[in-house]
């Protein structure tokens, strides 16, 4: 990630600071004072602008006092503003009766309104190019710079005009010049140095420790007592060649490095106050510019980019320190995430970093060889003293433990996915048990050649036995659910047989004796045993219904197709469908219980058609391997969306969703094949020989086709 970007991230999170002036939040008298101590900063920096006038032609050499009146415009909200610019003017008002000349007193508002748009303009440029204000980078820094130099040359159109009308200078363009670069320099004189030490009182993580007191004097004096030696100079003596601005500058750029930002930026503004005072009288290497004009801006220019290259060195100082500090914070956190988490982490470092292209064993040897434990956390150490290493052989990569054995047996796989793969389980003795894990390796490329590989291992026993205790109840509950059905088939067929045999015999049984009794009786009871007759016929075909029902005729002693044909012409006849069935089994070749699933699994499918498709059609398809029982159920419906409805309980009914549950119990396989106005197509397929589980966990019972033979024949006799 690019360091800039992190920076502005970072400051998100509240590490960059921000700077807001609101006075207006304290009381009444707090509000009083703030307002005024601004007022006594303010009168004292325009005194000092006054002071570093030209005597030859009145010209002001720097104007401090815009650079506090930005700051405090662009620190503060806006509705702070008129309170601000009232100061100023009333300030500046005070301050220009005791300096300026008296004969031109009438020029002072404008003169004031003309140092108020150079802040004012200035301010709102910035804060449209910099919303948030936190403590800039080199990037914003130069978008300020912009913003202080459109405000300044805004404000100069009227400065010049006044200066004009009340000074010798006549010459619109080069007021309006020394106008612009006076305010433009007094704000670079007072901005860097309120907002370093801004810096310093609300976030002192990002400020820099002073250097020892020796190192410290000797800077600021190389610096301070080169400026003096070479602005105080007599004009045109010059004693050496090293009295030139340009050593001062190298001097600024050093003490950018060699002291906090703070005390840079003071230092550097001391020593333009001192090069402007000197060239404001006549002295120092532009004193023998031939002109005013010409010595005051040669002295702007250079004490400009004195600043302006102090000031960036300063803000890619604090760029730097908060990247350090961001990259210390981030390595803490890492440290402690390795170092607290369960998880196992390590870090294999190649000594030489294996080049691609080796064949398989030669990168294993190649491994085996150059790899080492750069580092590792806790969770890995006692790993590694489970397998008897100690804390020193933890450093030591070895292909014999089962985390390191589990990728080289994977490392033809990794290798197609840049030394990376995850899911390898392997196993830890301990004094206790075995420990499962779960490891995930990704490699380190480095030009294509593998330098290192990172691991990471989770213990998973607990959750191993959990899944396999999840599993063996499981394997219980279908055990159960198939014992309860075969409950639940043996109640239907008891209940088949003691339908036929008593109520059904019984019913057959009242009828022949009421037709008997018919005959003999007199015409108008012979009505009523007539219709008794018929009644009971009717109750007689009711319960062999129900017996078909609960029983399906054929489908225990003459096999699937004798029932399916049946279930073919009782369905035709009930529920108007007409069938196209067509079966090849051999009935001798899955058990009892297989037929009744697929029995029941067909009846279910073919509900389903008479109850959802609008058609009154279907075709059943039933074939067999010598291992599989095959099932397919069609009709061309107006289908539906599977991907919603495959597992929705129906009105009535449970849906494919319960045929699916079966078919899973089974061991088989569903596949559905539909969509809206193309019909439906489920196919079944299921293994006709099945481990038994409820055999593989000792339960016993009968099955559920094991019912009394007799019983049978007389429930199919009826």
């Amino acid at each position: 990630m690019p360091v800039e970007k992190m920076l502005d991230e970072a400051g998100s999170r509240g590490l960059e600071p921000r700077f807001e002036w609101d006075f207006m939040r304290q009381g009444l008298a707090q509000r009083c004072l703030i307002l005024a101590g601004f007022g006594l900063a303010l009168g004292l920096l325009i005194a000092l602008g006054y002071g570093l006038r030209d005597p030859s032609e009145n010209l002001t050499v720097m104007w401090p006092a815009t650079g506090l009146l930005f700051m405090a415009l662009w620190t503060s909200p806006r509705r702070n503003w008129i309170w601000i610019l009232a100061i100023q003017i009333l300030v500046q008002g005070t301050v220009y009766f005791a300096f300026a000349d008296t004969a031109n007193w009438r020029w002072d508002p404008v003169f004031a309104l003309a140092n108020s748009l150079d802040a004012l303009v200035g301010a709102i440029i910035a804060r449209r190019l910099v919303p948030s204000i936190t403590t800039p980078h080199v990037g914003p820094i130069l978008k300020f710079l912009a913003a202080i130099t459109l405000g300044c040359a805004t404000g100069a159109l009227v400065g010049a005009y006044a200066s004009i009308h009340t000074s010798a200078g006549t010459h619109f363009a080069r007021q309006w010049q020394l106008w612009w670069t006076g305010s433009w320099l007094g704000s670079l004189f007072i901005f860097p140095m309120m907002l370093s030490w801004a810096v310093k009182l609300r976030h002192p993580q990002l400020v820099a420790r002073l250097p020892r007191p020796a190192d410290f004097a000797l800077t600021a004096g190389a610096l301070l007592g080169m400026t003096y030696w070479t602005f105080s100079s007599v004009p045109g003596v010059l004693t050496s060649i090293f009295q030139s601005p340009l050593l001062v500058l190298a001097l600024a750029v050093v003490i950018a490095f060699r002291m906090p930002p703070r005390w840079a930026t003071t230092f550097t503004a001391l020593s333009v106050l001192m090069a402007v005072y000197y060239t404001s009288r006549h002295l120092g290497p532009y004193s023998a510019q031939p002109t005013a004009f010409a010595r005051i801006a040669s002295v702007q220019l250079s004490t400009s980019a004195l600043i302006i290259v102090n000031f960036i060195l300063v803000i890619g100082v604090y760029d730097t320190r908060r990247a350090l500090l961001l990259l210390r914070r981030s390595d803490e956190r890492y440290r402690n995430f390795v170092e607290k988490t369960s998880e196992a982490v390590w870090q294999i470092v190649l000594k030489v970093p294996m080049p691609p292209g080796l064949a398989l064993q030669a990168q294993v040897d190649w491994i085996k060889e150059h790899a080492y434990v750069d580092e590792c956390n806790e969770a890995y150490r006692k790993m590694n003293e489970a397998i008897g290493s100690s804390d020193a052989q933890a450093r030591e990569w070895r292909a014999d433990s089962p985390w390191s054995a589990v990728y080289l047996q994977n490392l033809e796989n990794a290798a197609k996915q840049a030394y990376a793969v995850d899911g390898l389980q392997f196993s830890v003795p301990t004094a206790a048990a075995r420990r499962i894990y779960l490891a995930g390796f990704t490699g380190v490329m480095v030009d294509a050649a593998l330098a290192g590989i990172w691991g990471v291992a989770r213990d998973i026993t607990q959750l191993v036995e959990l899944n396999e205790s999840l599993k063996l109840k499981q394997a219980r509950l279908q055990v159960y659910a198939r014992q309860l059905s075969g409950a639940e088939e043996r109640a239907r067929r008891s209940t088949a047989v003691d339908l036929h045999d008593g109520i059904g015999q019984q019913l057959a049984g009242l009828a022949l004796t009421l037709d008997a009794s018919a005959v003999y009786a007199p015409p108008d009871v012979r009505l009523v045993l007539n219709q008794a007759t018929r009644t009971l016929r009717d109750i007689h075909a009711m319960t062999q219904r129900v017996i078909a029902d609960l029983s399906p005729p054929g489908l225990y002693e003459l096999g699937l197709e004798a029932a399916l044909k049946w279930l073919s012409v009782y369905m035709r006849s009930h529920d108007g469908l007409q069938i196209d069935l067509q079966v090849g089994v051999d009935d001798s070749a899955f058990d009892l219980d297989l037929r009744i699933l697929a029995f029941k699994l067909i009846r279910e499918l073919l509900r389903n058609v008479v109850k959802h498709s609008g058609v009154t059609a279907a075709k059943v398809r039933v074939s067999m391997t010598a291992a599989e029982l095959f099932i397919d159920v069609s009709d061309q419906g107006v289908g539906f969306e599977w991907q919603l409805s495959l597992f929705e309980a129906r009105d009535g009914g449970f849906g494919l969703w319960s045929i699916a549950e079966r078919v899973r119990e089974a061991a088989g396989e569903l596949n559905v094949d539909t969509a809206p106005g193309l019909g439906c197509s489920v196919s079944i397929t299921l293994p006709l020989k099945r481990e038994r589980a409820d055999r593989r966990f000792g339960f016993g019972g009968p099955r559920a086709g094991e019912l009394d033979a007799r019983a049978g024949s007389k429930a199919q006799a009826g």
